[in-house]
Protein backbone atom coordinates (compact mmCIF):
# COMPACT_ATOMS: atom_id res chain seq x y z
CA UNK A 1 0.00 0.00 0.00
CA UNK A 2 1.36 3.43 -0.86
CA UNK A 3 2.01 6.01 1.89
CA UNK A 4 -0.59 8.43 0.40
CA UNK A 5 -3.36 5.83 0.51
CA UNK A 6 -2.45 4.99 4.11
CA UNK A 7 -2.35 8.67 5.08
CA UNK A 8 -5.76 9.14 3.49
CA UNK A 9 -7.18 6.24 5.51
CA UNK A 10 -5.57 7.55 8.69
CA UNK A 11 -7.16 10.98 8.44
CA UNK A 12 -10.49 9.76 7.10
CA UNK A 13 -10.87 7.44 10.09
CA UNK A 14 -10.38 10.23 12.64
CA UNK A 15 -11.95 13.19 10.84
CA UNK A 16 -15.16 13.03 12.88
CA UNK A 17 -13.23 14.31 15.91
CA UNK A 18 -11.61 17.19 14.02
CA UNK A 19 -13.14 20.05 16.03
CA UNK A 20 -12.06 18.64 19.40
CA UNK A 21 -8.57 18.10 18.06
CA UNK A 22 -8.33 21.59 16.60
CA UNK A 23 -9.42 23.13 19.89
CA UNK A 24 -6.98 21.05 21.91
CA UNK A 25 -4.12 21.77 19.49
CA UNK A 26 -4.74 25.51 19.45
CA UNK A 27 -4.91 25.71 23.24
CA UNK A 28 -1.73 23.69 23.67
CA UNK A 29 0.17 25.75 21.08
CA UNK A 30 -1.10 29.05 22.52
CA UNK A 31 -0.23 27.94 26.05
CA UNK A 32 3.25 26.84 25.07
CA UNK A 33 4.03 30.04 23.16
CA UNK A 34 2.59 32.33 25.80
CA UNK A 35 4.53 30.61 28.57
CA UNK A 36 1.33 29.74 30.39
CA UNK A 37 0.90 26.55 32.38
CA UNK A 38 -1.50 24.02 30.95
CA UNK A 39 -4.40 23.51 33.31
CA UNK A 40 -5.66 20.16 34.52
CA UNK A 41 -8.86 20.85 32.58
CA UNK A 42 -6.93 21.04 29.31
CA UNK A 43 -5.08 17.84 30.13
CA UNK A 44 -8.39 16.07 30.86
CA UNK A 45 -9.82 17.47 27.60
CA UNK A 46 -6.85 16.09 25.66
CA UNK A 47 -7.31 12.70 27.36
CA UNK A 48 -10.99 12.71 26.37
CA UNK A 49 -10.01 13.52 22.77
CA UNK A 50 -7.54 10.61 22.78
CA UNK A 51 -10.25 8.34 24.18
CA UNK A 52 -12.67 9.36 21.40
CA UNK A 53 -9.97 8.73 18.81
CA UNK A 54 -9.44 5.18 20.13
CA UNK A 55 -13.17 4.52 19.68
CA UNK A 56 -12.77 5.12 15.95
CA UNK A 57 -11.50 2.23 13.83
CA UNK A 58 -7.73 2.24 14.05
CA UNK A 59 -6.25 3.60 10.85
CA UNK A 60 -3.55 1.91 8.81
CA UNK A 61 -0.85 4.44 9.81
CA UNK A 62 0.40 5.13 13.30
CA UNK A 63 0.95 8.73 14.38
CA UNK A 64 4.70 8.28 13.84
CA UNK A 65 4.08 6.99 10.31
CA UNK A 66 1.76 9.94 9.61
CA UNK A 67 4.46 12.36 10.77
CA UNK A 68 7.03 10.62 8.58
CA UNK A 69 4.67 10.96 5.60
CA UNK A 70 4.63 14.75 6.06
CA UNK A 71 8.43 15.09 5.98
CA UNK A 72 9.56 16.92 2.84
CA UNK A 73 9.46 20.28 1.05
CA UNK A 74 6.27 22.08 0.07
CA UNK A 75 5.52 25.05 -2.17
CA UNK A 76 3.40 27.62 -0.36
CA UNK A 77 0.67 29.87 -1.71
CA UNK A 78 -1.55 32.04 0.43
CA UNK A 79 -2.84 35.39 1.55
CA UNK A 80 -1.89 37.83 4.27
CA UNK A 81 -4.51 38.68 6.93
CA UNK A 82 -5.67 41.64 4.81
CA UNK A 83 -6.47 39.27 1.92
CA UNK A 84 -3.52 40.27 -0.30
CA UNK A 85 -2.01 37.20 -2.06
CA UNK A 86 1.63 36.32 -1.42
CA UNK A 87 4.13 37.54 -4.01
CA UNK A 88 6.50 34.96 -5.45
CA UNK A 89 7.06 31.38 -4.45
CA UNK A 90 7.60 30.39 -0.84
CA UNK A 91 8.83 27.05 0.45
CA UNK A 92 8.33 25.26 3.76
CA UNK A 93 10.38 22.21 4.72
CA UNK A 94 9.08 19.76 7.31
CA UNK A 95 11.48 17.48 9.19
CA UNK A 96 11.18 15.21 12.21
CA UNK A 97 12.94 16.38 15.40
CA UNK A 98 14.47 13.90 17.85
CA UNK A 99 11.70 14.88 20.31
CA UNK A 100 9.06 13.54 17.90
CA UNK A 101 7.77 17.01 17.06
CA UNK A 102 7.72 18.21 13.48
CA UNK A 103 10.14 21.05 12.73
CA UNK A 104 9.16 23.57 10.05
CA UNK A 105 11.53 25.86 8.19
CA UNK A 106 10.24 28.53 5.78
CA UNK A 107 12.40 29.96 3.00
CA UNK A 108 15.74 28.50 4.16
CA UNK A 109 15.44 29.54 7.79
CA UNK A 110 13.66 32.88 7.45
CA UNK A 111 11.11 31.49 9.92
CA UNK A 112 11.26 28.31 11.99
CA UNK A 113 8.51 26.59 13.91
CA UNK A 114 7.28 23.46 15.59
CA UNK A 115 4.24 21.36 14.78
CA UNK A 116 2.24 18.42 16.02
CA UNK A 117 -0.49 16.35 14.39
CA UNK A 118 -3.85 16.27 16.14
CA UNK A 119 -6.42 14.20 14.26
CA UNK A 120 -6.13 15.38 10.63
CA UNK A 121 -4.69 18.80 11.52
CA UNK A 122 -1.11 19.96 11.77
CA UNK A 123 -0.96 22.58 14.54
CA UNK A 124 2.05 24.86 14.03
CA UNK A 125 3.58 27.68 16.05
CA UNK A 126 6.28 30.14 15.02
CA UNK A 127 7.14 33.83 15.30
CA UNK A 128 7.34 36.59 12.69
CA UNK A 129 8.95 39.89 13.66
CA UNK A 130 8.43 39.09 17.33
CA UNK A 131 4.74 38.28 16.89
CA UNK A 132 3.41 34.82 17.69
CA UNK A 133 1.79 32.95 14.83
CA UNK A 134 -0.50 29.94 15.11
CA UNK A 135 -1.39 27.95 12.00
CA UNK A 136 -3.91 25.12 11.79
CA UNK A 137 -3.33 23.19 8.59
CA UNK A 138 -5.75 20.45 7.52
CA UNK A 139 -3.91 17.45 6.11
CA UNK A 140 -5.74 16.62 2.90
CA UNK A 141 -6.04 13.02 1.64
CA UNK A 142 -3.76 13.62 -1.37
CA UNK A 143 -0.97 14.96 0.89
CA UNK A 144 -1.38 18.73 0.55
CA UNK A 145 -2.10 20.91 3.59
CA UNK A 146 -4.43 23.90 3.72
CA UNK A 147 -5.60 26.16 6.46
CA UNK A 148 -5.53 29.46 8.26
CA UNK A 149 -2.96 31.26 10.32
CA UNK A 150 -3.33 34.11 12.75
CA UNK A 151 -0.57 36.45 13.90
CA UNK A 152 -0.91 38.33 17.17
CA UNK A 153 -1.91 42.00 16.67
CA UNK A 154 -2.71 41.77 12.94
CA UNK A 155 -5.90 43.42 11.78
CA UNK A 156 -8.13 41.75 9.25
CA UNK A 157 -9.19 38.20 8.80
CA UNK A 158 -6.93 35.20 9.19
CA UNK A 159 -4.25 34.59 6.63
CA UNK A 160 -4.54 31.49 4.46
CA UNK A 161 -2.03 29.02 3.08
CA UNK A 162 -1.94 25.92 0.91
CA UNK A 163 1.13 23.69 0.94
CA UNK A 164 1.75 21.29 -1.95
CA UNK A 165 4.47 18.69 -1.59
CA UNK A 166 7.31 18.95 -4.08
CA UNK A 167 8.02 15.77 -5.98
Amino acid sequence: MSMNIGLSNYFAAISQHKNAGILAASLVVAGALGGWGISATLVESAKASDSMRRDVEVAKLSLDQAKAALVGSYTVTGTDPDGVPYKGTKVVAISLAPSGALELDWDDGTFVGVGQIVDNVLAVSYAVKGRTVIALMTINPEGSLSGNWLRRTDKGSKGTETWKKKT
